[in-house]
């Protein structure tokens, strides 16, 4: 008995001395991390991304092929570690919405390449697609309309060709359709002469229709005249009656984007800018429909081009990832149930840079800050994580219940995915048996090949989402020093509240990412030394050799921008103008020309 208490209090003892070195070993190895990234040919003082950055390439050299930035790296892992539990867990320990993940994941692995050709063949036989362009002019069994056409290729997510449409629940069951002037975030999508010759010379078409390069000389005035198309944007959406729509064109695609249903004569149909509207309608009416459907259909098949199988096992997991996001998520949860752990240290976090960022705001005297930025800063919230706490295997098993995937079929798996979040928006979810954090569920996360771990914001929710995947090293660990922890998250979270004011008018994008990083990183700063205590202090100095307060100082600012380290500099305007207008930044460093242009 007596030997059993020892042999329990020696193993004890030892899993103490065991995680007291593997503490140290990890907090160590960080400030390893920030030294070897350093590169002292360039001065703190006048760039200090390169000085903080330009040597973190070096250590990643060996998977410039996975990855160039270090929310990449993060996902990359990410990707790595999911990739290994699929592999050696049985499928009759996976839950439903896992097997899907593995059976997609798979499929993309083993697919051949995708070719235009193919996917319209496979379109035909699969989704009784009829093209087109494989139509002569005189058939007499195809109408050449555009507006079904428009509805068909919505369904699979093509929702950007002249109106973005969008369906807003209310209470209920009831809805409001909204039509609305496409956002082209990267520009305008041009179809380019290349892509006309590439198409015209791998797929064949029929006598009878009309080729490439004839359908080529009327898309490039025509997209030239729809890019061109400049108007106002309008205050507020202007609501109808489906009856009542101004153009014969949104009821016809309303009534195919509808079917079976019958569409309600009174359905509510909110436009966003009636000009927009109107000079489209002109537009299109200079056109015959035959062309405009199969201009349609090369749109859509350059928009397939996304659809293409990726070359390695990292981008088939993005990819999988990007489709099947909350399942990802909920495998990585159930790997790292430390962070759930984690979670009250966490959302005491970002309410503490909350309150800073908004003190931050408030000394604004010029009037420079619009006042809803204040308005959206009392109100925002944050989670951690994409799925509900609270049953969320349960609620995940419902979401995915209706979709069916094929491990050999890739291009089948795209495009029911496509599918299954356009029917998930058009068709009310009652979430009421689930969870009761349900006005903080994701429904629908919408398709984009993202290879960084990064915030999400949610504008219709004034919600910051953490994705799991963000609670790692180099940006966090449960048992990072707090140092650590604030310095890079907290800086993160400061920064991502900003994106709630991106878009804002008369107040422009790269002012608010200037903006978002000088207080964003000023808040972290202030948050931690602020509630530092000098016994504190000493711990750190002694844990890594420091001999003064500006060391450490110095560690803070270097940490809270590695998540930015990346090959190409992209963000080395944004955080060189954050430091260079900190005082903190500028005595920490000793930096006397930064003096004269403080902003705190």
């Amino acid at each position: 008995m007596k030997f059993g208490i020892l042999l329990l209090l020696v193993v004890a003892s030892l899993a103490v001395v065991r995680s007291s070195e593997d503490h140290k070993a990890l907090n160590e190895k960080q400030h390893s991390i920030l030294i070897k990234s350093l590169d002292k040919d360039y001065r703190p003082c006048a760039d200090f991304y390169r000085y903080a950055c330009y040597k973190w390439s070096d250590q990643h050299k060996d998977n410039g092929d996975n990855y160039t930035t270090v929310p990449e790296m993060m996902n990359y892992d990410i990707n790595m570690e999911v990739i290994e539990y699929l592999e050696k867990t049985p499928e009759t320990d996976m839950p439903g919405f896992v097997k899907l993940v593995k059976d997609f994941y798979v499929s993309c692995t083993e697919s051949p390449e995708f070719k235009p050709l193919d996917f319209m063949h496979w379109m035909e036989k699969e989704e009784h697609i009829k093209w087109a362009l494989f139509t002569p002019d005189a058939a007499e069994d195809f109408v050449f309309d555009w507006t079904k056409i428009l509805a068909t290729f919505r369904k699979y997510g093509f929702n950007n060709m002249f109106i973005t449409e969008s369906r807003h629940y209310q209470e209920g069951s009831h809805f409001i359709t909204y039509l609305k002037k496409p956002m082209y975030s990267d520009g305008f999508n041009f179809v380019f002469n290349y892509e006309i010759d590439e198409y015209n010379e791998t797929i064949p078409l029929p006598s009878g229709t009309m080729g490439f390069h004839d359908l080529w000389k009327y898309i490039d005035p025509f997209e030239d005249k729809l890019r061109d198309i400049k108007v106002e944007e309008q205050e507020k959406p202007k609501m109808f009656k489906y009856h009542e729509l101004p153009y014969p064109w949104m009821q016809s695609y309303l009534k195919y984007l509808m079917e079976p249903e019958v569409i309600d004569p009174n359905m509510e149909v909110g436009i966003d800018n009636m000009a927009y509207m109107k000079a489209l309608d002109s537009l299109l009416k200079e056109y015959d429909a035959k062309v405009l459907v199969r201009y349609m259909e090369i749109r859509f098949l350059q928009d397939a081009d996304k659809f293409n199988k990726r070359a390695t096992k990292n981008e088939c997991m993005t990819t999988t990832k990007s489709l099947l996001p909350m399942a990802v998520e909920w495998i990585y949860e159930q790997m790292h149930p430390e962070i759930v752990k984690e979670m009250p240290k966490i959302e005491q976090m970002f309410e503490n840079i909350l309150k800073n960022v908004n003190k931050s705001l408030h000394m604004d005297v010029s009037e420079y800050i619009p006042k809803e930025f204040f308005g959206k800063l009392e109100t925002m919230h944050m989670k951690v994580g994409m799925i509900p706490q609270e049953n969320a295997k349960d609620l995940l098993e419902s979401y995915y219940a209706d979709v069916k995937l094929d491990a050999h079929e890739y291009y089948r798996n795209f495009v029911k995915m496509l599918e299954f979040y356009y029917k998930l928006e058009h068709t009310h979810f009652d979430y009421k048996n689930f969870a009761e954090d349900k006005g903080f569920f994701f429904k629908t996360p919408s398709y984009n090949f993202e290879s960084s771990i990064r915030p999400i914001y949610v504008p219709s929710m004034n919600l910051m989402i953490l994705p799991f995947g963000l609670f790692r090293p180099p940006v966090y660990h449960e048992d990072f020093e707090d140092i650590f922890k604030q310095s890079s998250l907290a800086t993160i979270m400061g920064m991502g509240m900003f994106d709630a004011f991106l878009s804002t008018k008369d107040f422009p994008n790269e002012d608010v990412k200037k903006l978002a990083g000088v207080i964003g990183l000023h808040a972290a700063f202030e948050v931690f030394f602020s509630s530092l205590q000098s016994e504190e202090i000493s711990r750190y100095l002694t844990m890594f050799g420091f001999t003064s307060l500006h060391e450490l100082k110095q560690m803070f600012f270097l940490n809270a921008i590695h998540y930015k380290c990346e090959w190409y500099s992209g963000d080395a305007d944004i955080v060189n103008f954050a430091t260079s207008n900190l005082s903190d930044f500028t005595e920490a460093y000793d930096c006397k020309l930064n003096n004269f242009m403080r902003m705190f």
